[in-house]
């Protein structure tokens, strides 16, 4: 029988494999299980009979898009594993093929390579005996996107900013990587209230396969929407493809949130000349108004500076607000938190866009939850390819001083960068890293270590001539 398991963080610190086993006369489908509640991608440090990572999904048409997934190992040993590649193209079978990553290395597929039919292609990658960690990147004309792989599939994803404004486009990206049909409902809260659209009830989602939720059916000219993905049958993955116009420019690509966090953390927010906005979108997606609490972090500097709010979200709604409301901002970088009052629970993101030559570049990232906040080491498998400044963003979440180590993955194992063995990280504050021009810093994973808890942001290049960056979180662990 095929035995395959789930990842869920079950507490701060403590990762525990999760897992199903049956019987059955001829050989089964894989079946994945989650005890508890899923969340966000991280890396898993126990030892598994099989790990499981769901990646959301890259475009695949004519005008030059694209993308792949990558697998990083950062043990001694070599991983072997088995990629299957999803197609949005109705009747295509998914494709599968073995993979082997020697140790201390990557192993790198583009997807369409695998499945030229579709759209949209996603993958799911299993790893034998666990270990390793794999991200996607999408590549467009409009810009390149990095997205962490999920570790589970849900039966609810949620988006807090979703952009269909002057034009901008939106794909609502859902594989199905189970034998059985699943079926979706999906709910759009916007400044106008809540919708229910009757064509996006009962959704289906063929087994085995990528639906892209069509476009004409998702509310248009909104510049805050945000959306409930619920499972009546099924689990499924989500993710977001966005191209924008107008006030925002460029591409992102995201996976969604499988569950609500009575916290949110960012590390990327910035007061400078660059920066035209920093918007912050609160979804609450249940049936009970949520106070929140903001508050600026990592400007101990300016205590004469008030930088918190309070706000009541109402049941089922999303409340959006830029940096630019908050009197007195300081020039420089900042963190910001979220926190409900008691044990509720709101999805946040944070859309910034920065000046990029002559135009300007947006990017959305979902903040880090609480489960993620007692991490010292984040890991991330695609660094960046070039020796610019600010790539890293780190966050300290403690009230002591403390240190920051980058490490690059090579054939030495994680070496520490030459001159980043230890930049000073202030108390309650933001430090920002410049990878330097470093063969063997540049374009292998990287890992970021520090003696405080923090919360870690990436800003690589978009790619090819295109100025600005596109942001992403890293994976604790």
């Amino acid at each position: 029988a095929l035995i395959a398991f789930v990842l869920v963080p079950l507490a701060l610190l403590s990762l525990y494999p999760l897992g199903v086993v049956g019987e059955a006369p001829q050989p089964a489908v894989a079946t994945f299980a989650a005890l508890g509640e899923p969340t966000m991608p991280f890396v898993p440090k126990a030892t598994f009979i099989n790990s499981t990572w769901f990646c959301g999904g890259v475009p695949n048409t004519a005008d030059q898009t694209g993308g792949f997934v990558i697998v990083a190992n950062t043990t001694d040993a070599p991983l072997v594993g088995h990629l299957t590649v999803y197609t949005d193209t109705v009747g295509v079978p998914a494709t599968e093929q073995p993979f082997e990553v020697p140790p201390r290395d990557t192993w790198e597929q583009v997807l369409a390579e695998v499945q030229p039919d579709g759209t949209y292609l996603s993958a799911m990658v299993e790893i034998a005996g666990g270990g390793g960690f794999v991200e996607q990147q999408a590549n467009t004309v409009a810009g390149n996107a990095v997205s962490p792989c999920s570790n589970s599939t849900s039966m609810n994803w949620y988006f807090a900013d979703n952009y269909t404004l002057n034009g901008s486009s939106e794909d609502l990206v859902i594989t199905n990587p189970f034998p059985d049909d699943a079926i979706l409902d999906f709910t759009f809260a916007s400044n106008d209230g809540t919708r229910k659209p009757q064509n996006l009830q009962g959704f289906p989602v063929p087994g085995n396969s990528v639906v892209v939720v069509p476009e004409d059916n998702l509310p248009k000219d909104e510049a805050v929407l945000a959306v409930t993905i619920a499972a009546s049958r099924g689990r499924v993955v989500a993710a977001r493809a966005q191209t924008y116009q107008g006030e925002r420019t460029g591409y992102s690509n995201t996976l969604g949130s499988p569950s609500l966090s009575s916290e949110w953390w960012f590390a990327d927010g910035e007061n400078s000349a660059d920066v035209i906005f920093e918007r912050y979108s609160i979804y609450n997606p249940t049936d009970k108004d949520i106070t929140v609490t903001t508050d600026f972090w990592g400007l101990n500097d300016f205590p004469e500076f008030v930088g918190y709010r309070t706000d009541v979200v109402t049941a089922g709604n999303v409340l959006s607000f830029t940096t630019k409301d908050f009197t007195g901002v300081p020039e420089g970088r900042h963190g910001m938190t979220f926190a409900t009052e008691g044990d509720a629970s709101i999805i946040v993101e944070r859309g910034i866009t920065r000046r990029a030559g002559e135009g300007f570049a947006t990017t959305v990232v979902m903040g880090a939850p609480t489960v993620f906040s007692g991490y010292t080491r984040w890991s991330m498998a695609v660094g960046t390819d070039l020796a610019v400044d600010n790539v890293l963003v780190v966050m300290n979440l403690d009230f002591i001083d403390g240190t920051v180590a980058v490490k690059a993955l090579g054939p030495g194992g994680e070496v520490p960068v030459p001159g980043l063995e230890a930049v000073p990280l202030p108390k309650s504050g933001i430090a920002t890293i410049t990878i330097p021009d470093q063969a063997a810093a540049l374009g292998v994973p990287l890992i970021v270590e520090s003696t405080q808890r923090i919360v870690v942001e990436r800003l690589l290049p978009r790619g090819g001539e295109l100025r600005g960056r596109s942001g992403s979180l890293a994976l604790p662990g």
